[in-house]
């Protein structure tokens, strides 16, 4: 057997099919068509490339405003960070300030050693001294200085202007404040607040 022989009539066919096909021509209807077909492929791309342009400018833009609002959350939480403490402080200034005003309610015989601090801070060479004290601390105090004190150098002073819990020395030299909201402000200054002792 030949190959020729070996091929069937199917297979002849498909060459005869395939070569026509080569051969032949195409319509202009069919014509129009491919290109209409490459008119879409690349309107498709071209329309791909502006979206993606577009979509790069978009999110460039979107990062910007993230940036932006990264920049204006940690501002504002700084800010957040400040009040805050500042609010802690003036909470803590106020608990401090109900504790000493209830430690001198509860013990008022801590003026003792508010007048003994002030008098040991008063110079030796004052003369005619003067304590000022809130008439109620004097009656808590006059017994226990009355011993120790020189009545020509230092006399007790009732004022009710001083606040419980607190005194005031005049001396020639100048005075001495021992009075709660001078030591109020001190105490205060130091903690970098502004607050006032409030009766």
């Amino acid at each position: 057997m030949s190959t020729d022989d070996d091929t069937t009539a199917f297979e002849q066919w498909e060459v005869v099919e395939l070569a026509a096909s080569e051969s032949r021509v195409a319509t202009p209807a069919e014509d129009a068509e491919i290109a209409l077909a490459r008119l879409r492929e690349a309107a498709r791309a071209e329309g791909y490339a502006e979206g993606v342009a577009a979509g790069r400018v978009e999110g460039e833009q979107a990062c910007g405003r993230m940036k932006q609002l990264v920049e204006s959350f940690s501002t504002t939480l700084d800010n957040f960070d400040f009040r805050l403490a500042d609010m802690v402080l003036e909470l803590a200034l106020d608990v401090a300030r109900q504790v000493v005003a209830g430690e001198l309610t509860a013990r008022p015989e801590r003026i003792l050693d508010v007048v003994n601090l002030a008098l040991k801070e008063m110079a030796e060479t004052s003369r005619e001294a003067r304590l000022l004290l809130n008439p109620e601390d004097a009656m808590l105090v006059r017994p226990h200085l009355d011993q120790v004190l020189d009545k020509n150098r230092l006399r007790i002073v009732e004022d009710a202007r001083i606040a419980r819990g607190g005194c005031l020395i005049e001396t020639a030299q100048g005075d001495l404040d021992a009075t709660l909201p001078v030591r109020w402000r001190q105490v205060v200054q130091v903690l970098g607040s502004n607050k006032n002792w409030i009766d």
